[in-house]
C-alpha cells in the first residue's frame, strides 16, 4: 500500500512538472489576416455608428456641432474625463474600514497528541499521550480593521484624484477649443473648392483648347513664332497655376470630412454665401478685459492650477507618513473544533505600528515635496506670462488677418470686374482668349485668396476664444441633438459675452503674477504636523457625513456639459 502511495506521488509530480514547463513555453501567435480583415470591418463600422446622416448643406454651425458630437479624438478626451471620475467614485471606499471574510479547511493524518515534559527535572511523562484538537477542523472569521494612517493618506489620494478628474475636464475643454479653431479654418478652405472647383476645371479646359489651338497655329507657321511661343507661355503659365489651385482644394474637403467623422469620399455640401458676403466677428472686449478673463478662463492655466494643488497634498501625505499607525480591529471567529468550550467567540484589538526609517527620512521627503510645491508655483507663474503675451499676441494676429481679408476682399472685387469686362469685351470681338483666360485665371486666383485670408481670420478668432478659455458651447443646451447643438452655436457665435471683470491695466495684471519681492514661506515641522492632523480630522468627519448622506444626494464632483447628451 505504502508502494502505491509513494507512485502515485511520483507521478504527480511529474506530471505537476511538466505542466509548469509548458506553462512557460509561450510562443507568440500572431493575428491571421482575417481576423485583421475582421476587426479593420468592426472598426470602421464602429467610427461612424449612431450618427445623423448629411440631408442638407452643412453650415459652420452644423459642422462644429458634428465635431463636438463626434469627432473620435474629442471622444477619447471625453472618456479619459469618464475615466478620472470613475476613479474618483473608487476613491470613497478606500476611505472605508477594510472588511474581510476568511474560511479555512483543514485535516490531519493523525491526531495532534502531545505528552508533557517536567521543566525542572526533564522527565517526560510516562502517561498516555493527548490531544486537544480534532483531525478535521473548519474555521471562518469576518472581520473589521481600520488603518487611521491609511485613513489619512487615501483622504489626500482621494483629493490628488478628484484634482485629476478637474484636470481631464480642462483638458476635454482645450481639445474641444482646438478642434472649433481647426474646423472653422477647414470649413472655409472645403468651401473654397466647392465654389472653386468648377470655375478651375471650365478654365483649365479652356486653357487646354487654346494652347493645342497656339500649337497648331505655330506647327503651320500662320503668325509670328516668337508672338506664339510667348502666347503658349501665358497659357502654360495659367495652367500651372489652376493645376497647384485644383491640388489644394482637394484636400480640403477631405480634411473637414476628417474632423466631422464623415466617411472620406462622402458627397455633402456647404452652404456658403452665393453673393459673397463673408463678414468679419465682431470683436468688443478690451485688452484689459481679455488678460483677465484669460487669467480665469485659460484651461492650461486652469489645469496648472490643479496640479499646484496636487503638489500640496504631496506635501500633507509625506508629513502623516512621520506619524504612528492606529490599526483598531474586531472579527467574529468561528472554529469546528469539538474540543472548545466556546467555538464562537469575538475579538477586539487596537495596535500602534510605528516606521521609525520614516522619521528619519521624512525631512528629506518634506523638503522635495515642498520643493517640487514651488516647481509648481514656478511653473504656474511662468504659464500666467506666456498666456499674457499669447493674449496680445492672438489679438494682433486677429487684427492683421482682418486687414488683410480686406484687402484680399477689394482686389478680388477689382479682378472680377476685370474678368466681366474681359468676357464682354471678347463677346464683342475686341479680346482675344488669351486675355480672358489670363484675367479668369487672375480672378481664381484672387478668390482663392479670399477664401484663404477668411479662413487664416476665422482661425485666428476661435484661437482668440480658445486664449481667453471662451466655451464655443453655452453652459446650458436646450437640447443636445444635433440641431439643438447646432443652434445654441449660433446663439455663441456673436462677440463672445464674458464675465464682467474688473478692468485693470495690463502693468497691474502682471504685479499680481510676478511680484517684485519674492516670498519665501517658511513652513516649520511642528506646525506643518498639526496643520496635516487638522486636515485628517476634517477628513474623517467629511468622510463619514458623506458615507451616511444618501447617494443620490451627493453634489458631483465636476460639474459637465456633455453635448453627447
Amino acid at each position: 500500500m505504502t508502494i502505491n502511495i509513494t507512485r502515485a506521488a511520483r507521478l504527480l509530480a511529474a506530471v505537476s512538472t511538466v505542466a509548469l514547463l509548458s506553462a512557460c513555453a509561450v510562443t507568440p501567435t500572431p493575428f491571421t489576416a482575417e481576423e485583421f480583415s475582421a476587426k479593420a470591418k468592426a472598426d470602421r463600422a464602429a467610427m461612424f455608428d449612431g450618427q445623423e446622416t448629411l440631408s442638407r448643406p452643412l453650415t459652420l454651425s452644423d459642422a462644429v456641432a458634428r465635431v463636438l458630437k463626434y469627432n473620435l479624438d474629442k471622444r477619447a478626451k471625453m472618456m479619459d474625463e469618464a475615466l478620472a471620475l470613475g476613479q474618483t467614485d473608487l476613491d470613497r471606499f478606500d476611505l472605508l474600514p477594510k472588511l474581510t471574510a476568511n474560511a479555512g479547511y483543514t485535516e490531519r493524518s493523525e491526531p495532534n497528541a502531545t505528552r508533557s515534559r517536567d521543566l525542572i527535572t526533564q522527565t517526560t511523562s510516562t502517561s498516555n499521550p493527548t490531544y486537544s484538537a480534532d483531525r478535521f477542523s473548519i474555521t471562518s472569521d469576518l472581520g473589521l480593521t481600520w488603518n487611521i494612517l491609511d485613513f489619512g493618506v487615501s483622504y489626500f489620494t482621494a483629493h490628488q484624484n478628484a484634482d485629476r478628474a478637474l484636470i481631464a475636464q480642462e483638458k476635454r475643454r482645450k481639445t474641444v477649443n482646438n478642434l472649433v479653431q481647426e474646423v472653422r479654418f477647414t470649413f472655409w478652405r472645403a468651401a473654397a473648392a466647392q465654389a472653386l472647383k468648377a470655375k478651375v476645371g471650365e478654365t483649365i479646359a479652356s486653357s487646354e483648347k487654346a494652347l493645342r489651338d497656339s500649337e497648331r497655329v505655330e506647327s503651320e507657321k500662320l503668325k509670328n513664332p516668337t508672338e506664339t511661343l510667348r502666347v503658349q507661355k501665358t497659357l502654360l503659365e495659367s495652367i500651372r497655376q489652376l493645376e497647384a489651385i485644383d491640388q489644394e482644394l482637394t484636400t480640403a474637403k477631405a480634411e473637414l470630412a476628417a474632423l466631422i467623422n464623415v466617411a472620406p469620399g462622402s458627397d455633402f455640401k456647404l452652404e456658403v454665401p452665393s453673393n459673397g458676403d463673408m463678414s468679419i466677428p465682431a470683436w468688443s472686449m478690451s485688452i484689459e478685459d481679455m488678460e483677465e478673463a484669460a487669467m480665469i478662463n485659460n484651461p492650461d492655466l486652469r489645469e496648472q492650477d490643479y496640479q499646484s494643488r496636487i503638489a500640496i497634498d504631496d506635501t500633507q501625505k509625506e508629513i502623516l507618513k512621520l506619524l504612528p499607525g492606529v490599526t483598531l480591529s474586531f472579527s467574529r471567529q468561528y472554529e469546528s473544533n469539538s474540543f472548545l468550550m466556546d467555538n464562537r467567540w469575538n475579538d477586539v484589538g487596537a495596535k500602534v505600528t510605528w516606521n521609525l526609517l520614516n522619521v528619519l527620512s521624512g525631512p528629506d521627503r518634506i523638503a522635495h515635496s515642498e520643493s517640487a510645491e514651488k516647481v509648481a508655483e514656478a511653473k504656474r507663474i511662468a504659464l500666467r506670462m506666456a498666456v499674457l503675451a499669447q493674449v496680445h499676441v492672438v489679438s494682433h494676429q486677429f487684427a492683421s488677418a482682418a486687414k488683410q481679408f480686406e484687402r484680399a476682399n477689394k482686389l478680388w472685387g477689382i479682378e472680377m470686374r476685370l474678368a466681366d469686362a474681359s468676357g464682354n469685351q471678347q463677346r464683342g470681338g475686341t479680346a482675344n482668349d488669351i486675355e480672358r483666360i489670363s484675367t479668369e485665371t487672375s480672378a481664381i486666383a484672387a478668390e482663392l485668396r479670399r477664401f484663404q485670408t477668411y479662413a487664416q481670420m476665422q482661425s485666428a478668432y476661435g484661437k482668440l476664444q480658445s486664449t481667453i478659455g471662451a466655451d464655443p458651447v453655452p453652459a446650458r443646451v436646450a437640447s443636445h441633438t444635433l440641431d439643438g447643438v447646432s443652434g445654441a452655436i449660433v446663439l455663441a457665435m456673436p462677440p463672445v459675452s464674458m464675465p464682467a471683470p474688473v478692468p485693470q491695466s495690463a502693468p497691474a495684471v502682471i504685479d499680481k503674477i510676478l511680484p517684485t519681492t519674492p516670498v519665501e514661506p517658511e513652513v516649520r515641522q511642528s506646525d506643518a504636523v498639526a496643520d496635516a492632523l487638522s486636515w485628517l480630522g476634517r477628513g474623517i468627519a467629511e468622510t463619514f457625513e458623506a458615507l451616511s448622506a444618501p447617494a443620490e444626494n451627493a453634489p458631483p464632483v465636476v460639474a459637465r456639459n456633455d453635448v453627447d447628451g
